[in-house]
């Protein structure tokens, strides 16, 4: 977890702004979001990342690196023209779904929904999270799955295995690495897993 309170939106007579974050449900729910959440201005500056977004793009301080931030006129172009744009983002073996739609009520400002579609080498990220968070390779596969944004009926599909062992084997593997909920469990994974691209 990074050892500063993130930022947040404050909504407020003078606009939007970056604050400290309000302890309302809103923004905790934001925070700890499985789904990496960035919220852009009209001019395509980034207002707010949550942790799930900060570590997907190895942000810790908030910043869009350039190979998302290249992308987001045209996105920003085609919200113009819908009200909802859902594309694929490649960035070397990383593939992100990225779903975009204006913040309703925020004249201009969008909200964008990052999720991990692929990334290469499955079993080499299974790997390493078996080390470093000490899992047997099939719980660091579940693992792994839940961090590329699969629902329990995609896991369940993918590991050809029935929904409801799916959700015991969760329940197990929550317990294993000390979380109560799926975001927590998400947050772990990757927060390892960008720590090992980085050392790469």
């Amino acid at each position: 977890m990074l050892p500063y309170p993130s930022p947040s939106l404050q909504f407020g007579a003078s606009g939007v702004q970056l604050g400290p974050p309000p302890s309302d449900l809103l923004s905790s729910v934001l925070e700890h979001a499985e789904a990496g959440v960035v919220v852009i201005d009209p001019s395509g500056q980034t207002v707010y990342m949550n942790s799930s977004a900060r570590a997907l793009t190895e942000s810790p301080l908030g910043v869009v690196p350039d190979w998302i931030a290249s992308q987001i006129p045209a996105l920003m172009a085609a919200l113009g023209r819908a009200q909802q744009v859902v594309e694929r983002w490649v960035h070397g073996d990383l593939v992100l779904r990225v779903r975009a739609r204006p913040l309703d009520h925020f004249d201009g400002l969008a909200v964008m929904e990052l999720t991990v579609v692929q990334s290469g080498g499955q079993q080499q990220l299974a790997e390493q999270l078996a080390r470093a968070l000490q899992l047997t390779i099939s719980d660091a596969r579940l693992l792994a799955l839940l961090w590329r944004g699969l629902s329990n009926e995609e896991v369940a599909q993918q590991l050809s295995a029935p929904v409801g062992t799916i959700k015991s084997r969760l329940f197990r593997l929550y317990a294993k690495l000390g979380v109560k909920r799926r975001s927590a469990a998400v947050l772990r994974a990757a927060e390892v897993l960008s720590t090992g691209r980085a050392n790469a």
